[in-house]
């Protein structure tokens, strides 16, 4: 195994793939069926996951990318088989901001030591295109398994999660984690956030555990109900914020228990 890679065993015959060496600390789930597998995002190409995922699994395989931000899809490049919601698979064949990429990979950002053969100077997410578009709704049957895809729109406009309503368990990627969720972006929206998060709060008592894209995994379903609630506060105009710095510039950050919502100053 790539010493990049922490790899736990999270659920019956679904890896998370953590990269604990970046302040992003990415997860990447490899997700088996009796037939095929899925492997719900490709990290951030600082290490090699392809080689990873091949030595969890021969199946074959499908990338379902939660969205189109770099720190997703750095590996799509090595696969063959691509799918993602439908309002994003453009974005996937256009190149990542180099100016982003150069923030991102400041040495201060490492928390541990990269592969000895990343050079930091030289790194990009290289194009990939999508060879299957995903819509709400749509059904991912991995034989003895099926993964729901639900279009949970707000931090991108193509956002998804993948609910496995069997085995109980919710993969949310960057629309449910603890720590400060992303609304500041040019293509975020608030009010579609908003309705993601009723949508996802009504599968909480359903659900053993949720399976984030970010931070510490897995989290308890009891995370649902309190980001509904607090994007119902902010969106109702009963929650307070202050002000914080970031490398977007000044933002507006609403505080909660277990995260946080970061929007800018006018929206």
């Amino acid at each position: 195994m790539d010493d990049w890679f922490e790899i736990r065993v999270v659920a019956r015959d679904v890896h998370a793939i953590l990269e604990p060496g970046h302040w992003e600390q990415v997860i990447s789930y490899l997700i088996l069926g009796k037939e095929s597998a899925v492997l719900f995002d490709t990290g951030m190409g600082i290490a090699d996951i392809h080689g990873v995922v091949s030595g969890l699994t021969d199946k074959p395989l499908t990338v379902v990318n939660s969205h189109y931000h770099w720190d997703h899809i750095g590996d799509n490049h090595r696969f063959d088989h691509i799918a993602i919601h439908e309002t994003e698979a453009s974005l996937l064949e256009e190149d990542a901001p180099a100016e982003l990429l150069r923030e991102a990979m400041r040495a201060e950002n490492f928390w541990g030591v990269p592969p000895p053969d990343f050079d930091p100077g030289s790194y990009c997410i290289l194009p990939s295109k999508a060879d299957h578009l995903l819509r709400d709704g749509d059904v991912l049957d991995l034989g003895d398994r099926r993964l729901q895809v639900l279009h949970t729109p707000g931090h991108s406009p193509g956002s998804i999660c993948l609910l496995s309503e069997e085995e109980q368990l919710l993969f949310t990627a960057d629309t449910v984690y603890a720590g400060p969720v992303y609304v500041q972006f040019e293509d975020s929206d608030l009010g579609e956030y908003h309705e993601s998060m009723g949508r996802l709060s009504c599968l909480a008592s359903r659900l053993e555990l949720v399976l984030p894209g970010h931070n510490q995994t897995p989290l308890e379903p009891d995370i649902l109900v309190e980001m509904a609630e607090g994007f119902e506060q902010i969106v109702s105009g009963g929650a307070t914020y202050r002000m914080t710095d970031s490398a977007w510039g000044p933002l507006r950050q609403y505080e909660f228990m277990q995260f946080s919502v970061l929007l800018p100053l006018h929206a």
